[in-house]
């Protein structure tokens, strides 16, 4: 028995191992690119579609064994479009043979669009790493006609050019958003319904970033527990408004100002207010930031509140002062990607009324095709201004139809995922959905 045990582990390490080595082959051995693809934004998640696009090289699934690896992020646009940023980064042969291209994407593209704003870029940057290959004779350039002013990061994307003024621009930036959406649920004993709308308004420049948005929501449950007796309902209902303005002074400070107002049943507020002014350093230009910010945002918050009931601390409404500092730590890497905040706020009619916020999420690949994540935040609390003097009921508490005390809340999420097989399967089959080629993994 120890034997076969033996034999099987012998036979699997060869074939996990032997085949690797085999395949970490440089592109002027074998006269095909490798090609790592990274995608850590959204528009490119579709693989088989750029693996049918670009069928020349091999699309390798780690980039321990690239000889390019391209990294995709992105970033909104004030237009409510997405700004991808490709960056190729040479590996082996191709060593500190790097290139960046962007390219612009307009509010209303489709999911194809935004593929095919991707592709022709990456398309665009293979060029230079493809013509020292077998696949060189298979490079076609064409060059259309210049069509006006062209959007940011080249040439235009989907639908033609982009407006880059004003004067070019009928909106003069501005952009609108309108939305809602109703969700009806039923069966014998229990009945639910869920109201929302929204709408917004933004206008982005370089010097001047300003948005101005506002909510309403409304859920309703109905629970009937016997015949004959009363349905015991669930309400909550709330809305809020906001609105930023941002002045952009140097590639590395802002300031800004926010506010908003709103309602809620849930948190025994008729009516709140807050206005808070402040000031942001990034130490790392502004410019840069779809691949790593660092920021320092210090806030003055003047709030208000005016209660549904009287407070536990006795108050029908109040407004109060309350500084607050958060820090900002975001980061993508070839490795992975790292995203870290710390705020903390106090009041200061009150040294004791405080709040510290910790966020946190990391992604790392440690070796070829082992990658683990978590995400996680833990929420100090000791600053509850709102609870009602006369505490929750059952009913509230059971129907979650009012925040209960407490003096923390937090979540946290983890897991790994390891996959091993062959590592150069560029086959794109669809049948019955899906795609294939993914070798074998594990996910938890």
């Amino acid at each position: 028995m120890r034997l076969s045990c033996v034999v099987a582990l012998a036979i699997l390490t060869v074939l996990c191992v032997a085949p690797s080595a085999a395949q970490d082959l440089p592109a002027a051995e074998q006269g095909v690119l490798n090609l790592f693809f990274d995608c850590q934004g959204s528009g490119c998640q579709d693989q088989d579609f750029f693996r049918r696009e670009v069928p020349v090289v091999n699309w390798v699934r780690d980039r321990e064994v690239s000889d390019v690896h391209v990294l995709i992020t992105s970033q909104t646009t004030g237009g409510g479009g997405r700004m991808y940023t490709l960056a190729f980064i040479g590996r082996g042969e191709f060593e500190g043979d790097d290139q960046e291209l962007t390219v612009a994407t307009a509010g209303d593209a489709t999911t194809d669009e935004e593929r095919q704003a991707i592709a022709g870029r990456l398309k665009m940057g293979l060029v230079q790493y493809l013509a020292g290959t077998a696949a060189a004779d298979q490079i076609v350039i064409s060059l259309g006609a210049q069509q006006g002013t062209q959007g940011l990061g080249g040439p235009p994307g989907p639908g033609g050019s982009q407006a880059t003024s004003s004067q070019d621009d009928p909106w003069n930036f501005w952009v609108f958003r309108v939305g809602g959406n109703a969700n009806l649920q039923g069966e014998s004993s229990v009945t639910s319904s869920n109201y929302s709308g929204n709408l917004s308004a933004n206008r982005t420049t370089e010097a001047w970033k300003f948005n101005i948005s506002g909510r309403y929501s409304r859920s309703e449950r109905e629970f009937v527990i016997s015949d004959g007796a009363p349905p015991v309902v669930s309400l909550i209902e709330d809305w809020s408004g906001s609105s930023l303005l941002v002045k952009s002074l140097t590639p590395q400070w802002s300031i800004g100002i926010r506010s908003g107002a709103g309602r809620s049943s849930r948190r025994n507020e008729d009516l709140r207010w807050d206005i808070a002014p402040g000031i942001e350093y990034n130490f790392v230009p502004y410019s840069e930031s779809s691949r790593r910010a660092f920021t320092l945002q210090a806030l003055i918050n003047v709030r208000h509140w005016d209660y549904t009931e009287q407070t536990i601390y006795f108050k029908t409404s109040e407004t109060r002062l309350a500084p607050s500092l958060t820090a900002s730590l975001n980061q993508i890497q070839p490795r992975g990607r790292t995203s870290v905040s710390v705020t903390g706020s106090q009041y200061l009619h009150d040294s004791d009324l405080y709040q510290v916020n910790l966020n946190a999420s990391i992604s790392v690949r440690l070796f070829q095709g082992f990658s683990v994540n978590a995400s996680g935040f833990y929420g100090l609390i000791r600053d509850q201004l709102f609870l009602p003097a006369g505490g929750a009921t059952t009913e509230d508490v059971l129907l979650r139809q009012r925040q209960l005390e407490t003096n923390f809340n937090y979540f946290v999420v983890f897991g790994f995922s390891y996959r091993f097989g062959s590592i150069f399967n560029n086959v794109v089959n669809p049948r019955f959905g899906g795609g294939g080629g993914e070798g074998f993994r594990i996910v938890f």
